[in-house]
């Protein structure tokens, strides 16, 4: 080692000599590499593979357990998992990866390529959604719900006296497959091309209301889609910048654009026995983008700019003013929107380093959404499938023009100390139709603090104060929407934040133990607004700690706080406030793990976390009351066990255990809960379950586990 570092030296030296003197060295000065090593530079070669079998166990079934993780009906359940790969010295190399393929959270992946020559790779795997277990309805079909023979219609749920009889069961939730496929291509150490297509089809149900006029129905409506995805890039690296010029494409595609429904209610006007609605329409979005880039300019400066041009289309045909043959409407204006947005982006970021001490940073954006849809009077409105409105309506339109500047500056006042200042200035215009507010500008302006002392303790510090300063409100639009004209919508009315965020590492001694803690308060005041939300207040807190015990043992801990507060005024008699409105969240969070190496044979681990939170609302004034509480409470805890069973074979045992406890006024187990609305009587969640796996994994290929540990 002495002697490579020893011949090392000379050729570092020898070349620092010729580029000062600008003689070429010759040949026969070179150091003679042939006999180096670089015992760290290994690379894994030839076969290897993991596959896992077993069974596992669930005891209840929950749609809210089973949502995401597929774990939705008890009973049992297949564990199968696998993944492996090859690799060749001559860099060709290929690698997959199945996760889950028992459930219906299935995932599988393959990915492979030839190191600097080209990528590719196959994706799948599906999300399952399970909304709910519990409810019930009335309706049968998907796309035209129908009411079951013997029903009777009343003006109330009271009324209907069929409902009893007339309940079947439904499970609420739909399942998202993806489709994935990508490919890289080096054309030297130069040009790169990449192309990623992604399809997602999702098909199932989820809630939906309907409503006739003062009554509503809550049904299902049909999930039957897919969206395709596409993006493709050249991009070609110099010595000193690059370019790159990008393609996005974006095609949704719907079978279920509109549903029709039966009224379960009595009709307030003839012809009101059904009515029809529209959902997602099929539409299509195709961008170019450009991006150049530099590096290694003067100043440590490096320099980005990008832009963007999109366009987005949908043609989709109306559905008629109404399906009541006893309304008499006017013919359509036109047969579908011809709805056409077009985006503009354009971005410009700069950091640069003048001095070792200095940092700067800075960007500017531009962005744009025009709507250039088609526009017309629609002279006969019909509400809710059961009587016409008087008044024409025009459709609207909106868009928006934006533009953001950002700036930063960072300065080391000596090495333990960091200051640094920053803001950012944005500017809003909303285009196309009229709104209460048709342009606002946005100033926040922050400070930092970084202070270490030492290896073992870093504080930062961040606080800044935000304004949202919006243009005239416009009284008679706010007229023209049935809005009270002192109310201010809660995005659009001025709003003056201030906030502060500390930040803290200690590393306890010498001892393999670190705790982080942070604190972030933010204050939202409203005053300009009479009527909406007049205050926000967010505070909340959270620490980690981490300790590596030994080799073989590691822990830690984690717990966070947060609480928000805000309150609205509001108006019964549409004039000045008479009550005020109070919500008060509260979240916390637990979890500790423990992740142990016994035994050569004997690993364990423990994972515990835990999360509850309650919302509590309060009336003052004109209608004063307080809402019940919402609640929820989450505790899940997992164990798991692996023995060491052979050198290429381990058993697993692992243990799920999860319960959670909800409590929710806005949710009723009876569908008649309400004389004017029909819901599906969705319990609040609650579930106590237990999930316990017991598997076999196997190695194939590669070193054995001896084998690896001489290595």
């Amino acid at each position: 080692m002495e002697q490579r570092s020893h011949k090392l030296s000379i050729a570092v030296a020898t070349i620092l000599l010729a580029a000062g003197s600008g003689v070429q060295a010759e040949e026969s000065a070179a150091p003679d590499t042939s006999a180096w090593a670089c015992k760290k530079c290994t690379f894994a070669q030839g076969y290897t593979s993991e596959a896992e079998i077993g069974a596992g166990w669930l005891d209840e079934s929950s749609a809210k357990f089973g949502d995401y993780t597929g774990l939705d009906e008890d009973g049992v359940y297949v564990v199968a998992n696998a993944s492996g790969g090859a690799a060749l010295e001559s860099g060709y190399h290929i690698d997959y990866e199945l996760l889950d393929l028992g459930l219906d959270s299935r995932a599988a992946s393959i990915e492979g390529g030839k190191q600097g020559a080209y990528e590719f790779g196959l994706t799948y795997d599906r999300v399952p959604r399970r909304l709910s277990d519990t409810g019930e309805t009335v309706f049968s079909g998907s796309d035209d719900l129908s009411l079951p023979g013997g029903w009777v219609r009343a003006g109330s749920t009271a009324g209907m006296t069929a409902l009893g009889t007339s309940l079947r069961p439904v499970d609420v939730g739909y399942d998202r497959d993806r489709y994935g496929a990508n490919g890289r291509f080096f054309l030297g150490d130069k040009w790169t091309f990449g192309l990623d297509y992604k399809r997602d089809e999702r098909s199932g149900t989820r809630p939906r209301y309907g409503s006739f006029g003062s009554v509503s129905t809550e049904m299902l409506r049909p999930i039957d889609d897919s969206t395709d995805r596409i993006n493709a890039d050249v991009r070609y690296q110099g010595k000193h910048w690059f370019a790159q010029l990008g393609y996005f494409a974006s095609i949704y595609d719907t079978k279920a654009a509109g549903f029709q429904f039966d009224n379960p209610f009595n009709a307030a006007a003839p012809g009101g026995d059904a009515g029809r609605m529209s959902l997602e329409p099929d539409n299509l979005y195709n961008e170019v983008a450009v991006s150049f880039g530099w590096f290694g300019l003067p100043w440590n400066m490096a320099v980005t700019l990008s832009a963007a041009m999109g366009q987005g289309s949908q043609e989709t045909g109306f559905n008629p003013y109404t399906i009541n043959p006893n309304v008499a409407v006017d013919a359509l204006p036109f047969d579908n929107l011809d709805g056409d947005i077009s985006v503009t982006r354009a971005d410009l970021a700069v950091s640069a380093r003048p001095l070792d001490r200095l940092r700067l940073r800075g960007s500017a954006a531009y962005d744009e959404r025009d709507n250039d849809s088609r526009q017309g009077t629609f002279t006969s409105i019909v509400h809710t499938d059961l009587f016409p409105i008087v008044d024409d309506r025009v459709n609207a339109v909106y868009g928006y023009e934006r533009t953001r500047l950002n700036g930063s500056a960072d300065f080391d006042v000596y090495d333990d100390l960091a200051l640094g200042v920053g803001g950012e200035w944005r500017t809003t215009d909303r285009t196309g139709s009229a709104l209460e507010v048709s342009s606002e500008e946005v100033l926040d302006g922050w400070g930092r603090v970084q202070f270490r002392p030492s290896g073992y303790l870093g504080i930062v510090a961040k606080g800044g104060v935000e304004e949202r300063d919006p243009d005239r409100y416009d009284v008679n639009v706010a007229a023209g929407f049935g809005q009270n004209p002192l109310m201010r919508k809660f995005n659009q009315a001025y709003r003056y934040r201030s906030y502060g965020e500390l930040l803290t590492n200690v590393a306890i001694g010498s001892l393999p133990l670190s705790l982080g803690a942070s604190v972030f308060y933010g204050d939202d005041s409203y005053l300009q607004s009479d009527l909406g939300l007049d205050s926000g207040l967010d505070r909340r807190y959270g620490v980690d700690l981490n300790w590596t015990v030994n080799e073989k043992i590691a822990a830690y801990a984690t717990l966070g706080r947060e609480k928000i507060d805000s309150r609205t005024r509001g108006s019964s008699t549409f004039t000045t406030a008479d009550w005020a409105g109070q919500v008060q969240d509260d979240f916390e969070t637990y979890g500790a793990g423990v992740n142990a190496q016994f035994t050569d044979k004997i690993g364990v681990n423990l994972d515990y976390s835990y999360g509850a939170g309650n919302s509590r609302t309060r009336i003052t004034g004109a209608g004063d009351g307080i809402f019940p509480v919402v609640k929820s409470e989450l505790s899940s805890f997992k164990a798991g066990v692996t023995y060491g069973f052979s050198e290429r074979t381990d058993l697993r045992l692992t243990w799920w255990y999860e319960t959670l406890k909800t409590s929710d006024w806005s949710y009723n187990a009876q569908p008649a809960a309400m004389p004017t609305v029909l819901g599906l009587g969705v319990d609040p969640y609650n579930y106590d379950v237990n999930y316990v796996t017991l598997s076999m994994s196997y190695r194939f290929g590669g070193p054995k586990a001896t084998e690896a540990a001489a290595e």
